[in-house]
């Protein structure tokens, strides 16, 4: 336990860039509106290029471009085996391009740089940038996560998100977002989606997601919209099994499709497929979405009239794995539409399984082409077929810039929901003479930003003293928390209940559960901001105040603390429905 006596208030201010307002109004009009876009200008591509580069590849190298492998974005040295291994997807087996995970900005720019010189055909590179580069670079930007920006019911500021994402990604030489995320969160035990969605509503997740599919693809980003058909009715993680979904058709037609039919009609030039079974549509045994044609040739392609790229979740995740061998999984994604192979597990097995398919006559030639076409297209509207490189020299003007922070700081400012504020205990006031206690609790999935809000917390509070417990996990002394509790005015309890992969929870464990309750029990009073999962006051409804920030960036605790001293006023409304009491809509503002 640390104590620490606060000895002053910092004021937090800030300053806000708009587009203007014309030019914001016919943005989102445009979003909004459902109008085709024109084919040509789709691909905008020198389609001279395309034939010629089509024309001068093997089969092999054609099914090549449909294999995107993955890296880690650090400069790597030249004679070891993972640069080994890249150079030679790169050089020798002619792949389409890398996903990339962790790395820096700059040492990533480099190394897409030195992977684009191994590759006559330019590489198409591609991350999941889901709320900013920081979500996967050391030093990247960061923005509130995608329910927070449903909480403010502010399209323009999703543009402005989406539009300054593309210029990072730009800058650092990532061409393809696996993002936004369409799914609608309507499941509160859903395991891997929760904040990532926009919120319950399909029409607000239509509004917001088509607003930031133009945002990064005005910005010259490829935007992916995902996950197809909709992930967010599950309680499964697909990284660690296949979900079924057992809905009618019906029910996917009035709900998880309608964001998809959005983001198609809007012009999205991606989208990505789930790992999860829908019996309804196609009933073959432990099929994903990801691998059936009746899903994706039939509802995505010919019904909805999808024409940009399909691709697949990362085929490296149980929900496929366990179910079919990497050849099996190679031929059934040729056969149900798939454009994009993400992270086989063996690009070159995969490889020969779907050439020894042509050669053998059970997949057509015409099949590749039709899909190495749309992908050499795209390549050309990136006008890679111009110039594939970029200058490590201007990343770090790009990355995580004045802007993105001022973008940041409005979206976490309005998206800040206060659900319960029993006797007006929200804002502090008088509060120079009492003592309050942090408790700050992570449910232990990865590292929470605690220590960003103990710092900011403790410079902007005019309490007397603040003492502070940082648990992680299960509690341990639960009975000394509750002694010193006794001692104490306020009692603080920031809650950093996160989405991460094959966990199967964004909860809270039982013990820290039982902590909240017996702190309140006290009689004291007990204020619950949630950092993560809103729908957690189901576990303490007896809390004097409870808030939903929906993330832990640096810009959404500021706001939080910040809507605690009064400083800004409180204007998020519920994205989703987090219990009977408290509805979609639901938000106490001042």
């Amino acid at each position: 336990m640390t104590r620490s006596k606060t000895i002053k208030i910092f004021l937090f201010s800030f300053s806000i860039i708009f587009f203007s307002s014309a030019e914001l109004s016919n943005l989102i009009s445009a979003a909004k509106s459902g109008n085709s876009f024109n084919e040509s200008e789709y691909y905008g591509s020198d389609k001279e290029w395309v034939e010629s580069r089509l024309a001068s590849m093997t089969l092999r190298e054609k099914i090549a471009q449909m294999i995107i492998s993955y890296s880690n974005g650090y400069l790597q040295d030249e004679n070891s085996q993972e640069f080994g291994r890249l150079r030679l997807l790169t050089e020798d087996e002619k792949i389409g391009g890398f996903i990339f995970f962790k790395g820096s900005s700059v040492e990533e720019c480099k190394l897409i740089n030195r992977l684009q010189e191994f590759s006559e055909t330019p590489l198409l590179m591609s991350a999941d940038f889901e709320r900013g580069t920081k979500m996967r670079l050391d030093d990247g930007s960061l923005f509130p996560n995608n329910m927070a920006l449903g909480a403010t019911r502010n399209a323009d500021l999703a543009y402005q998100m989406g539009f300054q994402i593309a210029k990072e990604c730009r800058a650092i030489g990532i061409h393809q977002n696996y993002a936004p995320v369409m799914d609608i969160n309507n499941n509160p035990d859903n395991p891997i989606i929760n904040v990532r969605s926009f919120g319950e509503d399909p029409g607000l997740v239509s509004e917001l997601g088509s607003a930031m599919i133009k945002g990064l693809q005005d910005g010259g980003i490829i935007a992916t919209a995902k996950h197809f058909p909709g992930h967010g009715d599950t309680d499964i993680d697909s990284h660690s099994d296949l979900p079924v979904l057992n809905f009618s058709r019906e029910r996917l037609d009035n709900l998880e499709l309608i964001p998809f039919k959005n983001a198609v009609t809007a012009g999205v030039r991606s989208v990505m497929i789930a790992h999860l079974s829908l019996p309804s549509v196609d009933d073959e045994p432990f099929l994903p979405a990801s691998l059936s044609s009746k899903i994706i040739d039939g509802i995505l392609i010919k019904e909805m009239g999808f024409k940009g790229l399909v691709v697949t979740d990362a085929l490296n995740m149980a929900g496929v794995v366990k179910h079919f061998t990497a050849e099996e999984v190679a031929l059934k994604c040729v056969n149900a539409g798939v454009d994009l192979i993400l992270m086989p597990q063996g690009e070159s097995k995969t490889i020969s399984a779907i050439e020894n398919a042509v050669n053998s006559g059970s997949i057509s030639e015409e099949r590749i082409n039709e899909s190495v076409r749309k992908i050499l297209k795209a390549k050309s509207w990136l006008k890679l077929d111009q110039n594939k490189y970029t200058d490590p020299n201007n990343v770090p003007a790009a990355v995580n810039s004045e802007k993105e922070k001022q973008i940041s700081s409005q979206i976490a400012d309005e998206s800040i929901t206060l659900v319960i504020n029993k006797d007006d205990v929200i804002p502090f006031k008088n509060s120079s003479e009492k003592k309050c206690l942090v408790v700050s609790l992570n449910n232990g999935n990865e590292k929470a930003n605690s220590d960003y809000f103990v710092s900011y917390f403790e410079k902007n509070n005019s309490f007397k003293e603040s003492f502070l417990y940082d648990i992680s996990g299960e509690v341990t002394n639960p009975n000394e928390i509750i002694s010193d509790a006794a001692n104490s005015d306020i009692i603080i309890i920031p809650v950093y209940a996160k989405v991460k992969i094959k966990t199967g929870s964004v909860g809270l464990p039982s013990s820290q559960l039982s902590l909240i309750n017996s702190l309140t029990a006290t009689g004291k009073k007990v204020v619950v901001i949630s950092f993560g999962n809103p729908y957690l006051i189901q576990g303490f409804p007896d809390v004097d105040s409870y808030i939903c920030a929906y993330a832990d960036a640096e810009s959404s605790i500021t706001s939080a603390v910040n809507a605690l001293n009064g400083i800004i006023k409180f204007k998020g409304k519920l994205p989703v429905s987090i219990s009977q009491e408290f509805k979609y809509g639901y938000g106490i503002t001042n």
